[in-house]
């Protein structure tokens, strides 16, 4: 169990709307005023306007509130901004009298030390924004915060058109105005920010698209309250880390040998697609597994024989396409003992019989597998089978194998990715990586992990096969290193670190060639960079701003 709780402290938990509000009450009932939580927020706003935008007084800041806590935050964080010598101007779209609680004690508290504060309240005032949005140095959104429904309207819909046609930068508090907190939708209209900072503990919308996108650069804020508080709520989202890759990978202990870090197994391979499986293999062996081989068609055995030293191969019956034929079954069963995990799929092909031998492995071979591509194709309609399997499954599939799985739309599999991957994941009894930007690994027990790392330039053909060599070397790996019975927890957690550091290599590997030169042979190239330094995840400069703000991600470059 210490374990199991200790793969998830390794992330950064991820909240709904609701949740979010359960945290704040949970404070307040541990003695935490609702007050002191919006104090806290606006210093951390200010860290952030501070050090991340690197404004120094006496540069030129607008602040645009609502009548809600959101635009209570922006209000404390004018009069701090104020206080250290920015210009300061504040426009609160609401009446006064309007703002409740603790938003209406800021407002008094603004107002008594002297920060500029203009009420707009009609759309004939809204022209009054132009000038001072083109002139600021920064405009801060506190408009909406998260329990936006239904679409902006009125004042708040024409301002945050002004802010996004006018100003040169943005930051959002908590969550950009106008974007749906729980499913990252835009609201029909959202502010487009440089950067969010998210108070609390990180809100869903935020890490999915399109609201990944118009957050900007993400940080999150401590609001002072203490992570054991948040614990409570058994939250199951996160955001795979650092942490959690060194979690995965500990260092090793000299006296070891190769069969101490596992053996994998891939088998793929068809006319034409072979570099899938010889790439499956490399990576499975670059991500540190300790034996790699390749089970492929008989006729493509040269291939691997003469592009790899290191990763073995073995020959298979073939079909008259020279694909893997039912044959092979038997010609593998002296091949299971010795794997502890098998990857089935990379460029396997859809040939009939070589579909026929997908099923009857995954349905006869009790052995933790790893299935991507065509190998997924194999098993759409047979769902019965992966339902029976005893040992581990985890199923790769990008959005179109996915809807070949359930029997779907790609689109459909887009509009809602976090609940198609848990879905999925529930019904196949299997940890399922949803490919795509902000890739998700769920699992049946409800676990899910979104990934911050990647780039564009990782769409491309191969980088799908890397991964899943990636994910069956770190699989071997813990399994070895668990004694065969790791925890699902710590499973989860490894195939979450693999995706990662996939994403990782491939941003690293960007840094050097750019994102549209980029090939998946670069992602095994620098894969050891990534392994060896997880922490480039995170800018240096932003690593952390200081112990109380985290920077999460990056989208403006």
């Amino acid at each position: 169990m210490q374990e199991s709780v200790n793969t998830l402290l390794t992330s950064l938990p991820i909240v709904t709307a609701f949740e979010s509000r359960q945290f704040d009450q949970l404070a307040e009932q541990a003695g935490i005023p609702s007050l002191v939580l919006m104090e806290n927020a606006s210093l951390r706003l200010a860290e952030v306007v501070t050090q991340n935008f690197e404004l120094d007084p006496p540069k030129f800041i607008v602040v645009l509130c609502g009548k809600g806590n959101n635009g209570g935050d922006g209000l404390a964080l004018a009069r701090h901004l104020s206080n250290i010598g920015f210009q300061v101007q504040v426009f609160l779209l609401a009446n006064p009298s309007d703002l409740k609680g603790d938003a209406a004690i800021n407002y008094k508290a603004a107002f008594n030390f002297n920060v500029p504060i203009q009420t707009i309240v009609s759309s004939e005032q809204m022209s009054q924004l132009v000038e001072p949005l083109g002139k600021a140095d920064l405009v801060v959104d506190a408009l909406l915060g998260t329990g936006i429904e239904g679409e902006v309207r009125g004042l708040y819909a024409e301002a945050i058109t002004l802010i996004n046609r006018y100003a040169s930068r943005i930051l959002s508090v908590d969550i950009p105005s106008g974007i749906n907190s729980d499913t990252g939708e835009v609201c029909g209209v959202a502010v487009r920010a440089d950067a969010t900072v998210t108070l609390g503990a990180i809100k869903l919308g935020l890490m999915l698209f399109p609201g990944a996108d118009y957050a900007g650069d993400l940080f999150v804020g401590s609001l002072g309250i203490p992570d054991s508080l948040l614990a409570k709520l058994n939250i199951r989202r996160f955001i795979a880390t650092d942490e959690l890759v060194r979690r995965t990978l500990p260092p090793r202990h000299p006296n070891t040998h190769k069969g101490d870090y596992g053996r994998v197994l891939i088998i793929g391979g068809a006319p034409g697609m072979t570099g899938a499986a010889i790439m499956a293999g490399k990576a499975a062996l670059r991500s540190g597994a300790g034996l790699a081989q390749v089970a492929l068609p008989k006729s493509l055995n040269i291939a691997i024989e003469s592009s790899s030293l290191e990763v073995m191969s073995f020959p298979l019956p073939e079909t008259d396409e020279n694909t893997i034929a039912p044959e092979a079954l038997n010609v593998l069963a002296n091949r299971w003992e010795w794997a502890d995990v098998i990857a089935v799929g990379c460029g396997i092909s859809r040939n009939e019989r070589t579909q026929t031998f997908v099923r009857q492995l995954v349905a006869q071979v009790d052995k933790p597998m790893v299935i991507d591509a065509d190998g997924l194709i194999a098993l759409a309609g047979y769902s019965e089978i992966l339902k029976r399997r005893k040992s581990l499954t985890v199923l790769t599939p990008h959005p179109g194998e996915m809807a070949a799985l359930i029997n779907t739309k790609a689109e459909a599999v887009q509009r809602d990715r976090l609940g198609t991957a848990l879905k999925a994941a529930v019904e196949f009894n299997s940890i399922v990586v949803l490919k795509g930007a902000r890739t998700i690994t769920a699992s049946p027990d409800g676990t899910i992990f979104i990934n911050p790392t990647g780039n564009a330039g990782m769409a491309t053909g191969g980088s799908g096969d890397v991964l899943t060599g990636m994910i069956a070397s770190l699989l071997a790996q813990t399994f070895v290193r668990q004694s065969l019975i790791p925890n699902p927890q710590s499973l989860t957690g490894a195939v979450a670190a693999a995706v990662f550091l996939h994403g990782l290599a491939g941003d690293i590997a960007s840094w050097d060639k750019g994102e549209v030169a980029l090939i998946a042979g670069d992602l095994i190239d620098h894969l050891p960079r990534a392994i060896n330094e997880p922490e480039l995840a995170w800018p240096l400069t932003l690593r952390p701003l200081s112990p109380f703000v985290r920077f999460v991600v990056r989208m403006r470059k």
